[in-house]
């Protein structure tokens, strides 16, 4: 078989996203068990320099649409622009990040293809002789489903973000890298993007967030929610939480973490008062560094955790706050860091504190 994996990736502010990363990994794996290629095709107007990213993550082609008119999403021009591009690329699989932009354009593209596509996936696979499989949600994520389709059946794929995580760069990967240049009328196009903000950590969505601070049962109530939500905002990150928090009104139904919830991989994961029960510790499987504070010392977080604090947090919280205003205003632009990276020599392990 010499049909590639075909990934589309999507870039923003000159980056490409943690999401499109992803799908290249999980394409990579694909294409190992089918012993092809993957292709990643990337749209945009000066996106050439992140090949070598995509290279380095495992893409063995990398086809660039380039246009003035793709500098800013519209669902019309990406359509008008791929198209051509991934018609004659014939895919054994197309795989794409759950995101809406791609869901503003990648399901008019499987209309016309007559192929099914599939969102919220989990993990893609080969089985057999080559048949697709499918893991994805399902039931708002209160079930998993498994789809199987026959050889050869071309599947649009839609991965959820933050399921899977990003392994470390691998620089001496190449890649081909192929500019194509689509002629495309602009006026023609029914939608456009004039412009993007950068996301504000509060609203943001905790499979897109770098950062999270999260409080369980042991808050105990509201107040101490809110604790939790004020040093989230005092370092500019997104509020999350257990399924106990927001099945008590403590936290909104849309931000609980585990399997049945939120499937997160930030940068930084800070739990307050979360014991790490088995479904909300599935849901954070790919967060690069762990800090827990929890006041039993047995709590299942603090094994997985590269920094574990034994303690009350109603104690520890305020004394935080305090330090990071403090430390705010002295110099209000130095950026905030975690103070424990994983890998440092004082990661690792777990203190305690008493009163």
């Amino acid at each position: 078989m010499d049909k590639p994996v075909v990934v589309i990736v999507e870039s923003e502010h000159g980056e490409l996203t943690l999401a499109s990363l992803e799908c290249v990994e999980e394409g990579r794996d694909v294409a190992d068990r089918l012993n092809v290629k993957v292709q990643a095709v990337l749209c945009g107007s000066e996106v050439e320099p992140l090949a070598g990213t995509l290279a380095a993550h495992g893409a063995d082609q990398v086809t660039v649409v380039k246009h003035e008119a793709l500098a800013h999403f519209s669902a019309d021009g990406w359509l008008q622009a791929l198209a051509p591009v991934l018609l004659q690329a014939h895919p054994a699989l197309l795989l794409a990040p759950d995101s809406g932009s791609v869901r503003a354009w990648l399901p008019r593209l499987a209309v016309r293809w007559r192929s099914p596509l599939v969102g919220c996936c989990m993990r893609i696979s080969i089985v057999g002789d080559g048949y697709p499989e499918v893991i994805r949600h399902t039931y708002g994520g209160a079930c998993q489903e498994r789809l199987i389709w026959p050889y050869a059946t071309l599947i649009c794929a839609m991965l959820t973000p933050g399921v899977r995580g990003i392994n470390a760069r691998r620089d001496e990967r190449t890649a081909k890298v192929t500019v194509v240049r689509p002629e495309l009328d602009p006026a023609c196009f029914r939608d456009r993007t004039l412009r993007t903000l950068p996301a504000d950590p509060r609203t943001v969505s905790l499979s897109e967030a770098e950062r999270i601070v999260s409080g369980g049962f042991g808050t105990g109530g509201p107040d101490g929610m809110a604790l939790v939500e004020q040093l989230a905002g005092q370092i500019g990150a997104a509020l999350g939480g257990t399924r106990v928090a927001a099945d008590r009104g403590w936290l909104a139904v849309e931000r609980f973490i585990g399997s049945t919830g939120q499937i997160v991989a930030p940068k930084l994961y800070m739990a307050f008062g979360v014991s790490g029960a088995g479904q909300h510790l599935s849901g954070i499987t790919a967060s690069e560094t762990v800090i827990a504070v929890n006041s039993d010392r047995t709590a299942p977080i603090l094994k997985r955790a590269d920094l574990g604090i034994v303690g009350d947090l109603h104690q520890i919280l305020p004394v935080l706050l305090r330090k990071l205003q403090a430390r705010a205003a002295v110099n209000a632009t130095h950026p905030v860091e975690p103070a424990v990276s994983a890998g440092s020599p004082a990661a690792d392990r777990t203190l305690e504190m008493t009163p």
